[in-house]
């Protein structure tokens, strides 16, 4: 399960490109029913293994719609700090995950689940670690916690007078102009 359908397209061409596995595929709003019809036939029959749903697929159709008889061998949350920071505001579909996972395991279905996320805090007041742990119904959770360094990601933090009005059009051009001085210098994003 994955929030945005540009990630799950990413993650499947990755897959075929850098690592060759061509076992993948996606099941989302942008493709048309025939390509859908297509993707699940090849699921059902074995060929893709690996399937990326939104949220809002699970709590429409029964899984069996998706994989038909197929053992459900892992069942990922990918960006997992979603279950709880956006069930509760954006995407509701999310805060009813927990239950839905708990039907398909009281139809007799056994699988591990594995909840991935970069930003999720982990312990205190903003705790979001233990409380998708809690929505979702993970029973017995091995927690593997690291510091994540992004190498691709730099901040510049600059002082700047701002002057005393027109400050939306002050953002506008401050910004305009570090854009400027960033492609000029040829860098890539």
């Amino acid at each position: 399960v994955t929030p945005l359908k540009a990630l799950m397209k990413d993650q499947v061409s990755q897959l075929e490109r850098k690592q060759g596995i061509t076992c993948a595929t996606c099941l989302h709003s942008d493709i048309t029913f025939e390509e859908r019809e297509e993707r699940i036939r090849q699921i059902h029959q074995g060929e893709k293994s690996i399937v990326y749903l939104s949220p809002e697929l699970l709590i429409s159709a029964d899984l069996s719609a998706f994989i038909g008889n197929r053992p459900l061998g892992l069942f990922v949350v990918d960006e997992a700090h979603t279950v709880t920071s956006w069930g509760k505001d954006f995407r509701a579909d999310y805060w009813y995950l927990g239950e839905y996972l708990q039907r398909l395991r009281r139809a007799g279905r056994k699988f591990p689940v594995l909840c991935l996320t970069a930003t999720a805090v982990y312990g205190g007041e903003e705790d979001v670690v233990n409380e998708t742990i809690e929505s979702l119904q993970v029973e017995h959770p091995i927690l593997y916690l690291g510091r994540v360094r992004r190498d691709n990601i730099t901040f510049d933090i600059r002082a700047l007078e701002t002057p005393s009005t027109g400050i939306d059009k002050f953002k506008i051009q401050t910004a305009a102009e570090q854009t400027r001085e960033f492609v000029s210098r040829g860098e890539k994003t």
